[in-house]
C-alpha cells in the first residue's frame, strides 16, 4: 500500500510520521479520500486572498471558497468518524461493563462514600470528646496549681511547726495532682489509622460555607478573571434572552456567518 498512487500523492501534504500513521490506519479508499480533501484545502488556501474584500464579486468568490472549505471539513470529519466511532462505541461498552462493579464500589469507598461518611462522623464525635477532656484536664491543672499556690502561701505564713507541716503536705498533694492532670491529659486528635492494607488519614482545610451578604465582599474578589468570565456568561445569557440595556455594560450587534452546504 505504501507505493500506491494515493500514498504518493498524500506525501505532498503530510509529514513522514503522519504519512506512516495514515497508511497504518486507513484503507485505500480512506487514503484516497484524505488525499482528495488535503488537495482541496491546499487549493482553497492558495486561492484565498489575504487582502480586504472590495467588491461583490470578491465577496462571492470568498463565499464560494468558504463553502468548499466547510464541505471539505465535513468530508474529513466523516472519514475520521468512520475510524473513531467504532472504537468509541467499544470504549463506551467496556466502560458500561465495568461501571456495573465500580459504581457500587465508588459509592462505598469513593470520595463522600458511605465508609468515608461513617469515619468522618466518628472522628467528629471523637474530636469533640478529646476537646472536652482537654478542657477538663486544663481545669484540673489550673485548680491544682491554685491549691498549690495557696498551700505555699500558708507555708510562708505559718507561725507554728504543725501549721507549716500541714501546709507543706497540702502543697505536695496539690503538686502531685497537678502532675497527674498533666500526665492524664488526652493527646491531640490522631491524624488517621494505619492497617495491614493501608492507612486512612484525616485532613482539615478552611472552606467557604456560604455567602450571607454579597455587598460586603471586598471589590478585589469581584475583579478576579474567574468571576469576570462567569459574569460575562450570565450577562450574555440575559442578552440572548432579550435584554438590550444592562447598567454598566455595552450591548450591541455583532455579525457572524451561517454556513450551509449544498
Amino acid at each position: 500500500m505504501s507505493g500506491s498512487p494515493a500514498v504518493t500523492a498524500l506525501a505532498r501534504f503530510l509529514p513522514p510520521d503522519r504519512l506512516d500513521d495514515a497508511v497504518q490506519l486507513l484503507d485505500d479508499r480512506g487514503l484516497a479520500k484524505l488525499e482528495l480533501m488535503a488537495r482541496e484545502i491546499r487549493l482553497i488556501s492558495d486561492e484565498a486572498s489575504k487582502k480586504p474584500i472590495e467588491s461583490d464579486l470578491q465577496e462571492g468568490a470568498a463565499a464560494e471558497l468558504l463553502a468548499r472549505g466547510v464541505a471539505a471539513m465535513k468530508e474529513l470529519d466523516l472519514l475520521r468518524r468512520s475510524r473513531t466511532d467504532p472504537m468509541n462505541a467499544e470504549v463506551k461498552a467496556v466502560n458500561a461493563l465495568f461501571k456495573v462493579v465500580t459504581d457500587p464500589c465508588e459509592a462505598l469507598v469513593g470520595k463522600g462514600g458511605a465508609l468515608e461518611r461513617l469515619i468522618l462522623a466518628y472522628r467528629q464525635v471523637k474530636r469533640a470528646r478529646i476537646e472536652r477532656e482537654q478542657v477538663e484536664a486544663r481545669r484540673r491543672q489550673e485548680e491544682a496549681a491554685r491549691r498549690e499556690a495557696e498551700a505555699l502561701a500558708k507555708v510562708d505564713a505559718a507561725t507554728t511547726a504543725k501549721a507549716r507541716e500541714k501546709a507543706m503536705a497540702a502543697a505536695e498533694a496539690a503538686s502531685r495532682a497537678q502532675a497527674v492532670a498533666v500526665v492524664e491529659a488526652p493527646r491531640e486528635m490522631p491524624r488517621g489509622v494505619r492497617t495491614d492494607s493501608g492507612s486512612v488519614s484525616g485532613r482539615e482545610r478552611w472552606v467557604l460555607l456560604g455567602i450571607h451578604d454579597m455587598d460586603l465582599i471586598p471589590p478585589s474578589y469581584w475583579v478576579d478573571p474567574v468571576v469576570i468570565d462567569a459574569l460575562k456568561k450570565v450577562l450574555q445569557r440575559a442578552i440572548t434572552a432579550g435584554a438590550r440595556e444592562i447598567p454598566g455594560c455595552s450591548v450591541g450587534v455583532e455579525e457572524g456567518l451561517t454556513r450551509r452546504i449544498g
